[in-house]
């Protein structure tokens, strides 16, 4: 027969599973808080916020707070935790996803200044 194109031995030798393990954590992370309605609650308590601010106030305040969970968490894990978050306030206070979304996935990007940030790097 012919040889596979991918063998155990060389997935056990290059694959970084630890990799895979982070990934799954932040979606298993993500499911229980919209399991729990934990992703709901926080979006009320930041709609709340919303009729108060500035939209451009708001759009610095989800970058500063999503870059700093990003610091301590996963990137991975801090977006699929706090956009649905995001997007339910957004549906709350009647406002655009996008304008919610959009700064809390550049805020993601920029996650770079400790090692639990970007582990793949």
């Amino acid at each position: 027969p012919r040889q596979a194109l991918l063998t155990w031995p060389a997935v056990h030798d290059k694959f970084d599973f630890g990799l895979l393990l982070l990934v799954g954590g932040g979606f298993a992370i993500s499911k229980g808080f919209a399991e729990s309605g934990l992703n709901i609650a926080i979006g009320n308590g930041f709609s709340k916020i919303t009729e108060s601010v500035h939209p451009f106030t708001l759009n610095l305040l989800i970058i500063l707070m999503t870059s700093i969970a990003t610091q301590l968490f996963s990137a991975i894990g801090t977006a699929t935790t706090l956009l649905p978050a995001l997007y339910s306030a957004s549906l709350t206070s009647i406002h655009n996803p996008f304008a919610f979304v959009l700064p809390a996935t550049i805020g993601c990007s920029l996650g770079f200044m400790l090692p639990t940030a970007t582990p793949a790097n």
